[in-house]
């Protein structure tokens, strides 16, 4: 669900920093919250931190070193993630009381409190306005102009593409493969609703785009198909899917998939 108070904290959040400047600088935003931004060398068994030092009254986040860890864009989101846990009041009350713990972020963990902070991030770095006026005209976005976004904000395909999904208002999921298994996916509301929000399939259907791309395709070339409903959910129905297939790289796909309603031809 498209959480309205998050998305007005983070706006606010982003406004009193750093304005209407794109990409955000999360630098200039912790900054301007008086958080201590703390890079560590060892970070493989976390992606990011934030504790409460009670002795200096402050608070620290520790994340890996942008000089050698070798995901820029994962870094940026897990940043804001932990800003978020500064931000979200109970979350910061935890951190005062001397909770800590070590995030995992990228809508990967089903804790609340890790889910919250997931979609404050999305809405600090990625704001409606980016994608909202479309989908309010057309009802859907297509994944090329969901990477234009992307690129704009420097976040994530990935992050992107889950942004669009938790605002769209047309049933659709996300689908992260790597070399034809699929490593995790993600639903609109409208999916949900539907039945059509959970995919039955641990790999790519024999006739998505994905098998040829995650051989090498060109990292900007998107490849569509239509499929039947049964080649992704376990349900028998004359309902068609369009899958829209970008390679980004190291073997990864990311599958928009959508109800099939001729539209998408026209654009």
């Amino acid at each position: 669900m498209f959480d309205r108070k998050l998305e007005g904290l983070a706006k606010q959040v982003r406004d009193n920093a750093v304005g209407k400047s794109l990409p955000v600088d999360l630098t200039t935003v912790a900054d301007y919250d008086g958080i201590i931004l703390q890079p560590v060398m060892e970070y493989s068994l976390f992606n990011g931190k934030i504790e409460f030092l009670p002795n200096e009254n402050a608070f620290v986040i520790f994340h890996p070193d942008p000089a050698t860890y070798p995901y820029p864009l994962r870094l940026r989101f897990s940043i804001a993630h932990e800003l978020a846990h500064f931000h979200i009041d109970d979350h910061r009350d935890a951190l005062v009381r001397g909770q800590t713990h070590s995030s995992k972020s990228g809508f990967r963990s089903k804790d609340p409190k890790e889910i919250q902070a997931d979609e404050f991030a999305a809405a600090l770095l990625i704001p409606t306005e980016t994608m909202e006026p479309a989908i309010t005209k057309r009802g859907f976005i297509n994944l090329q102009e969901i990477l234009r976004v992307a690129e704009v904000c420097k976040t994530s395909p990935y992050a992107t593409t889950i942004r669009y999904v938790r605002m769209a208002s047309e049933p659709c999921f996300v689908v992260l493969s790597q070399h034809g298994t699929i490593r995790s996916s993600f639903s609109s509301d409208e999916a949900r609703i539907r039945r059509l929000g959970k995919i039955s399939i641990e790999t790519l259907p024999t006739t998505s785009p994905g098998h040829l791309l995650a051989q090498g395709g060109s990292l900007d070339e998107a490849l569509e198909r239509s499929h039947p409903v049964s080649a992704w959910l376990d349900r028998e129905e004359e309902t068609s899917l369009w899958e829209s297939c970008v390679h980004i790289g190291d073997g990864y796909t990311l599958s928009l998939i959508s109800v099939d309603t001729g539209e998408r031809d026209d654009e």
